[in-house]
């Protein structure tokens, strides 16, 4: 896979982290929000963070549309990176070690998410419902 490429998707893996940055600080001040019994916030809020989540869902699909306009090969492995694989080439660290920083800021985001969620509806939250 050339270089060409590996810039391409590190750039959006990248941007993913920026907006997985802004959903995390979002959750943070929701669950503030929370503790103080701030409805108007919470509304806001909960509002708030449907942008950054919209705006991942953009470049999920901007990546997908791309891997998928690659040459099979290509297509492969930028498949790979993308779930987590090691990099078998020197040009593919900064974009590995991307995608494992944004799974780790993912899964922050997620346990947060889960915490606030359990906060605001205890046994009618969403991660109560489906036990995930």
């Amino acid at each position: 896979m050339d270089t060409h490429i590996l810039s391409d998707l590190f750039i959006k893996a990248r941007k993913q982290y920026i907006k997985l940055l802004e959903f995390f600080d979002l959750t943070q001040q929701l669950g503030q929000a929370v503790d103080r019994k701030d409805e108007v916030s919470v509304q806001m809020l909960l509002h708030m963070r449907e942008d950054p989540v919209n705006a991942l869902k953009q470049l999920e699909a901007q990546i997908h549309e791309g891997v998928l306009k690659l040459p099979e090969e290509d297509a492969i492995r930028a498949h790979q990176l993308l779930t987590g694989s090691g990099p078998k080439k020197e040009e593919e660290e900064a974009l590995c070690g991307q995608i494992a920083q944004n799974r780790r800021l993912l899964d922050k985001a997620q346990e947060l998410d889960k915490r606030v969620s359990m906060r605001m509806d205890g046994r009618h939250s969403f991660y109560s419902k489906f036990r995930t």
